[in-house]
């Protein structure tokens, strides 16, 4: 039987929750990923719940290229890795997403995206505990991302031209009864995300810098509304890069729990309710799986890391089982 309880310190109403039954415990907390806020809470759960392990909201190619040296060389074969590991509509949403970024932290001055992942790993490390990474490759999200993108672009030519060809053949009752249909979902979506951003304050922040701190406040029932709403509006890319995440991570981290392990596991707040779920209710796509655990060994801006290698600056922990 699993116990879904909350946490003393720190409430779900501020993104901790706590699951417990005879075996290890799991503590999750819910972060914003650019603010010093979520870093700061990161460290004060660790510290609290005193963990066997920490984990974070990354796989190995996203740990390797964060910890590589900031250097044009690296840069390029962190580029060429990618360019290898992905399709190439994979490839291209990756760096997409990344101009995305960085065109973010240039807005807020952000020098860092990942700050809640780096105060969990910092702490991890300065207290001698061992460091998992939970989130599902991001070559496999990318290329199914792509795919799904590339598919959705399919069947909507299919649908406009099903949709021409009611209209040259008069079919005008039948044309109207699916556009309605076809419009219904997506624009409820769409208006219940503009009334959740209006209600919340993100409408309105002036700044992405204002905005993240609206966000900071967000509960994870807060932050899952925003995901119901976007569901409507784009369900696969929700299901690829949200829901799928969730059943990845919470097996990991359900095996850990099943080891004896005490857990903190650090994930962005639209992660929170998803994994809580599948957590407390024990609903696992696939038999739990022992996530990969790392030790750090940063290397010096004149060193670099083989495209080849397993993680060179994030080397694979190859320790037994726990039993």
């Amino acid at each position: 039987m699993r116990i879904l309880l909350t946490d003393d310190a720190q409430s779900t109403e501020n993104g901790v929750v706590h699951v417990s039954d005879d075996a290890g415990t799991v503590v999750l907390v819910g972060t914003v990923h650019v603010t010093e806020e979520s870093g700061e809470k990161v460290r004060r759960a660790i510290q609290r719940h005193d963990p066997d392990v920490v984990t974070v909201e990354l796989c190995s190619m996203r740990l390797r290229h964060l910890y590589a040296p900031n250097t044009t060389r690296q840069r390029l074969r962190n580029l060429t890795e990618s360019y290898r590991s992905l399709s190439r509509a994979g490839f291209a949403l990756n760096l997409l997403f990344k101009l995305s970024q960085q065109s973010y932290n240039d807005d807020t001055g952000v020098d860092r995206d990942d700050r809640d992942m780096f105060a969990a790993i910092a702490a991890a490390e300065s207290s001698g505990r061992r460091i998992a990474a939970i989130d599902r490759p991001i070559e496999e999200t990318l290329d199914e991302l792509a795919a799904v993108a590339q598919s959705g672009v399919r069947d909507v030519g299919a649908t406009t031209r099903r949709r021409l060809e009611q209209a040259s053949d008069g079919e005008w009752k039948a044309l109207a009864s699916d556009l309605l249909v076809d419009v219904t979902e997506p624009t409820t979506g769409v208006a219940q995300l503009l009334g959740l951003h209006f209600w919340y304050g993100t409408l309105t922040a002036d700044s992405p810098a204002a905005k993240a701190a609206v966000l900071e406040r967000l509960s994870p029932k807060q932050a899952a509304s925003f995901q119901n709403a976007l569901e409507r509006l784009v369900p696969e890319f929700v299901r690829v890069m949200i829901r799928d995440r969730d059943a990845y991570m919470a097996r990991r981290l359900e095996y850990l729990r099943q080891q004896g392990d005490d857990v903190v596991a650090v994930v962005g707040k639209a992660h929170v309710e998803g994994m809580r779920r599948h957590l407390e209710n024990g609903t696992f796509a696939d038999d739990p799986e022992r996530p990969p655990f790392v030790e750090l060994r940063r290397p010096s801006d004149s060193e670099e890391i083989e495209d080849d290698a397993t993680p060179a600056s994030l080397p694979t922990d190859e320790r037994p089982n726990p039993e």
